[in-house]
């Protein structure tokens, strides 16, 4: 697989994350089929799609035309077998290690022995999905940050069983979509979720506490840290569900206290509080909102 002959992606999942990736494809000009476990979820992340590009002409970040043809190179499907052989394929689906097994097994039944497969886990080590595939040497970490289409920053993670050829071809894939890439070791969380998530959880004990209300530590983070968000204002943006699966991933394999889970975390992820995504977490926002389009 070489880079220059790329037309063709697939992205697996089209949440969040996900449904950012494909924009962030589209935008550089590749064909993108976007997978979804049900037609739901399916319909569901393509009007996320729709919706962002309409908010992206208001504020002329981009013409009719552009999302017209953007749009024309993208198919959505719930067939793992509809993806063409010879596209490479990134993983988005929710950090649940049996899942992304299971969806691993059938992407290598289709697409080519040497197409690229990455996975955008934010805490799972590389290693551990790599297992489920009989050819894991073009297996690699790819981590984008959220949101995808704003955020410059990937994670490259090689596992023990990624070939060097892949690592090199992932870097300049990042570069190829205008992102920059970081390198590091397959350690749970890696880089930017190791230093995150023990803040967010620590911010969340402060609250426990009582030492502070979450709208004044998030002040005192963005006034007096330089912050662009506070703790509690992340958190409800990249979703609680996706803090306390990254928290639990990390902690169930480290013990490392640092990644124990506030109750209060727990509490609104069971309350179906997961933040902006559905208009309720620490804050209660008007609306839904994904990348502060109206959903």
């Amino acid at each position: 697989m070489e880079l220059s002959n790329i037309k063709n992606c697939a992205v697996i999942g089209c949440g969040v994350m996900g449904f950012g990736i494909t924009v962030v494809l589209l935008n550089k000009g590749f064909n993108v089929t976007v997978v979804e476990k049900d037609e739901k979820s399916l319909q569901r992340g393509i009007e996320h799609i729709r919706k962002f590009y309409e908010g992206s002409l208001k504020r002329g970040r981009i013409t009719e035309e552009q999302i017209k043809d953007n749009l024309s190179r993208m198919k959505g499907t719930t067939k793992i077998s509809d993806i063409s052989p010879d596209s490479l394929v990134i993983e988005a689906i929710y950090e649940d290690i049996k899942s992304k097994h299971a969806l691993l097994e059938k992407i290598e039944e289709v697409i080519d022995e040497e197409s690229a497969i990455f996975t955008n886990t934010s805490s799972i080590p590389v290693i551990e999905l790599a297992n489920a595939l009989r050819n894991p040497r073009r297996f690699i970490g790819f981590h984008f940050f959220n949101p995808p289409p704003v955020m410059k920053l990937i994670e490259v993670i090689p596992s023990l069983k990624t070939d060097e050829f892949y690592i090199k071809f992932a870097v300049d894939f990042a570069k190829r979509i205008d992102k920059e890439p970081v390198i590091t070791r397959d350690t749970p969380a890696f880089i930017g979720n190791a230093l995150l998530i023990p803040f967010i959880l620590e911010a969340i004990y402060m609250y426990e506490k009582g030492i502070a209300k979450p709208e004044d530590i998030d002040k005192a983070c963005k006034l007096g840290l330089g912050q662009p968000m506070g703790p509690f204002e992340l958190a409800d943006f990249m979703g609680l569900d996706i803090v306390l699966a990254i928290a639990d991933n990390v902690f169930e394999r480290t013990k490392d206290p640092r990644f124990s889970a506030p109750a209060k975390l727990r509490e609104l992820v069971a309350a179906g509080a997961l933040g902006r995504k559905v208009g309720r977490g620490f804050y209660d926002y008007k609306q839904p909102k994904i990348f502060g389009v109206e959903i």
